[in-house]
């Protein structure tokens, strides 16, 4: 009887630790994500320039050394609870912008704002490129909302997918920097 009570607890300690898992991983994920998205950056030629969060909301902003464009990237997890996770998976709201230096931005900010004054453009679906610009810093981006599920990147015990990550990452950047380029030499 002792040795299968034994047993009992030991199934019981390791449900536990699987419950536990799945409630950490739910809750920490999105910070999980930041520090992976940060590394991948870096590892492309980006240096980290600036840093917030709210604890849900997280804002990434990098400067490519050599070429001098920036990334921005805002991440906000989505189903940061077990019971969403479990039927949602793991989601995430991401808003990822490509900026690049204009010599004078403010006559090309007002240009390409007058040119998207759609009101049927709806900038919270996944996949709308908008453009915005810092007057102050001379920089005007392009930036692309998504819907993305966090699983992709992650394999077993946190290990991170950094060749998926950063080919998303390029390939956003790719499809923001075109678009921008095709809008300032309109």
């Amino acid at each position: 009887m002792s040795e299968q009570l034994d047993q009992v607890f030991g199934q019981l300690v390791h449900r536990s630790w699987d419950r536990f898992s799945e409630d950490l991983k739910a809750r920490e994920i999105d910070d999980l994500l930041v520090g992976a998205v940060i590394t991948a950056a870096v590892a492309q030629g980006n240096a980290l320039i600036d840093l917030n969060s709210d604890g849900r909301h997280h804002y990434l902003r990098f400067q490519h050394r050599q070429h001098k464009h920036r990334l921005m990237f805002e991440l906000t997890h989505l189903t940061g609870d077990v019971a969403s996770a479990k039927v949602l998976q793991h989601h995430a709201s991401v808003t990822i912008a490509y900026g690049e230096y204009v010599e004078d931005a403010r006559t090309v900010w007002q240009a390409l704002k007058s040119e998207v004054k759609s009101g049927f453009l709806d900038v919270g679906e996944p996949g709308v490129l908008t453009v915005d610009a810092d007057l102050g810093t001379g920089y005007v981006y392009v930036q692309v909302p998504l819907l993305l599920d966090l699983d992709q990147y992650f394999a077993d015990h946190y290990t991170v997918k950094y060749p998926v990550l950063q080919e998303h990452i390029a390939a956003v950047s790719q499809a923001c920097a075109k678009y921008l380029h095709g809008r300032i030499a309109a």
